[in-house]
């Protein structure tokens, strides 16, 4: 690994929140520049972008998780292509709940890409909302996801019988380089998809990963995230979990009332940490257990993970009988059969034997906050151990600097960015020296990634570092020098 220190002339601090600021305040216009206007194309609206016009085309295309209706897909073309044959495809797989939507900020348009975001059935916004019912990332997820991938690459047409390419006359679409970009938990349906259904899109060139919570208990934050603190049952040099300080409050609401509010907020009992082994809920010590709520069909229940409710049933924690918003520990294997991707990266490897892979973490995880990063490790070494054809930790550096040059110019302060060689394997004791630093947000990282992923599959090029991009005269949506600090 190697790792370089970025020196920059100045007074001030150069302090993350300073940064955030300007570097946003830098990337609006290279947004704008993505959306200018292309004839006989609607403008779109997307979050945090008010205002500017986007020139999605959108679409309908058929799947067996969307009805009759379909599911509703925007295609953002490069106003120039990546490559002089063309330009690749990147699919957004948003995180979290997030339903999706047929539009949204572009993400690599600027770069040369084919952006694509699509709606979960169900899910939408106005006129293109999709078809079927939302399965909180469940199987129809998973099968409409596989589906915009089919379309991506050429293999299935829309609801009009168009293909991907008819839709946007002006861009040869090589839908030999398609590649997903998973938004945090949009990571994890990226992972099933490939492993349930990957035998139909083989070639699936990448697969980049924003800090996705794969590994038991990542999704549901079981070891403590940003809001609250690390699960003190938690040992992050061993990797553990001390289940014997599991507890049950039958008055307890479940998830921290901080975290969220919504489907389930009426219900009460809950598995907390019991600490102090006083059997009773205090906050500190214990520790409250966050937990998504919904209905799969048997009634509103609080998903823990398996390893809990094994725990919990074993030692009778409930009493006789579990109170009904209670899974049994089956139900719980086969919600989180779908939405933890962990168990599933072999399969994702054998179905699609082109991938590559980047998995892009930061000093300050978005979410998680166990010190030893352990949804990082179970990825990156997961597809590292499973033979993916090439994995790494965070994208090249040549590719961070290419994106951050512009921002970084003039700034005071120094930063270390990584270096990290594909194939290196990673544990806890190392994992901390291959980290971002965490001075700017996600998004110029992700395309970084992003950029390198599908310039390598395009170059066949799988050395283990570069020492340059690997197509200097790429557009790019570099992010313009911000304006030096105004003094105070």
């Amino acid at each position: 690994m190697r790792t370089r220190s970025l020196h920059l002339a100045g007074r001030r601090p150069f302090t993350p929140a300073r940064a955030a600021v300007a570097l946003l305040a830098a990337l609006l216009p290279a947004c704008a520049a993505v959306a200018q206007q292309t004839p006989g194309r609607a403008p779109g609206r997307f979050p945090g972008g008010e205002g500017i016009g986007a020139p999605w085309v959108r679409t309908f295309i058929p799947s067996a998780s969307a009805g009759g209706r379909g599911l509703a897909v925007g295609i953002l073309p490069p106003q120039t292509p990546r490559y002089r044959d063309g330009a690749p495809v990147a699919i957004f797989v948003p995180g979290g709940a997030d339903r999706g939507a047929a539009d949204g900020r572009p993400e690599h348009a600027g770069c040369g890409f084919v952006d694509i975001r699509f709606a979960f059935p169900g899910g939408g916004r106005g006129d293109w909302t999709s078809g079927g019912a939302y399965d909180h990332r469940g199987p129809a997820c998973i099968r409409a996801l596989a589906d915009v991938i089919r379309f991506a690459s050429g293999r299935l047409v829309d609801t009009r019988g168009r293909r991907i390419g008819d839709l946007v006359p002006g861009t040869t679409v090589l839908t030999n380089l398609v590649g997903l970009e998973g938004s945090s938990h949009g990571g994890n349906a990226c992972g099933l998809a490939m492993a349930v259904h990957g035998a139909e899109f083989p070639d699936l060139a990448f697969y980049a990963s924003m800090e996705s919570p794969y590994g038991e208990g990542a999704v549901n934050v079981e070891l403590g995230g940003r809001d609250d603190r690390v699960n003190p049952a938690y040992n992050p040099a061993a990797g553990s979990l001390d289940l014997s300080k599991l507890a049950w409050s039958p008055d307890l609401q479940p998830g921290p009332g901080k975290r969220w509010r919504g489907a389930g907020e009426d219900l009460r009992g809950s598995l907390f940490f019991d600490m102090n082994g006083d059997g009773r809920f205090a906050d500190p010590p214990d520790f409250s257990l966050n937990a998504f709520t919904f209905d799969l069909g048997g009634g509103m229940k609080v998903w823990y993970t398996p390893r809990l409710l094994r725990e919990a049933h074993a030692r009778k924690l409930f009493g006789a009988t579990a109170p009904p918003h209670i899974p049994t520990v089956d139900e719980a294997v086969e919600c989180w059969r779908w939405r933890d991707a962990a168990s599933s990266i072999p399969a994702a490897v054998r179905n699609c034997t082109n991938l590559a892979v980047i998995v892009y973490a930061n000093e300050r995880d978005h979410v998680q906050v166990a010190p030893d990063h352990p949804h990082i490790l179970v990825q990156v070494e997961g597809f590292r151990r499973a033979g993916a054809r090439f994995v790494r930790l965070n994208p090249d550096r040549a590719y961070v600097e290419r994106v951050l040059s512009g921002a970084l110019r003039g700034r005071p302060g120094a930063l270390k960015i990584p270096d990290n060689d594909a194939g290196a394997e990673w544990t806890r004791s190392n994992i901390r020296a291959g980290l971002e630093p965490e001075a700017f947000p996600m998004m110029p990282y992700m395309q970084a990634a992003v950029c390198e992923l599908a310039d390598r599959a395009h170059a066949r090029n799988w050395r283990r570092n570069l020492d340059a991009v690997l197509y200097p005269d790429a557009p790019s949506a570099g992010l313009p020098a911000a304006r030096p600090p105004r003094p105070r």
